[in-house]
């Protein structure tokens, strides 16, 4: 009898913790997923980069740790899209990383995203973008 309410006691703790690591994916999801505003700022002065002004529409399909960022420009207070890159959620460093055109990197700390996009080892680019609601 014991041993059978140590076996029921282990189960229903594997099923709360697998509940709670769902709830922590559905809260980065339920983040992430939109609409981000911010700068682009270029960091290699004289160079064909400008400091842009950006609006991010992030998605994701379910079930998988990638998000897609579809980032646009402003240009005469229109979206000028730039394209859509591939992202990776890493829950350990809490950063959505790329590896398209560069190394991309950003730190999530709440309705901010801080980044940075690294080209042949040179500081290219430093976003920050804020979660339009």
């Amino acid at each position: 009898m014991v041993r059978s309410t140590l076996l029921f006691s282990f189960i229903l703790c594997l099923a709360a913790n697998s509940n709670q690591a769902q709830t922590g994916v559905e809260k980065v999801d339920t983040l992430l997923i939109g609409s981000w505003h911010g700068t682009s700022i270029c960091q290699i002065k004289n160079s064909p980069c400008h400091d842009e002004t950006v609006v991010y529409h992030i998605s994701k399909n379910s079930g998988v740790d990638t998000f897609y960022i579809n980032a646009s420009k402003i240009v005469n207070g229109v979206e000028q899209e730039m394209g859509i890159l591939p992202f990776v959620y890493n829950s350990k460093t809490n950063q959505l990383t790329s590896t398209a055109h560069g190394i991309w990197a950003f730190n999530i700390e709440g309705a901010k995203l801080e980044g940075t996009l690294l080209v042949h080892g040179d500081l290219f680019r430093k976003i920050i973008v804020y979660k339009h609601y």
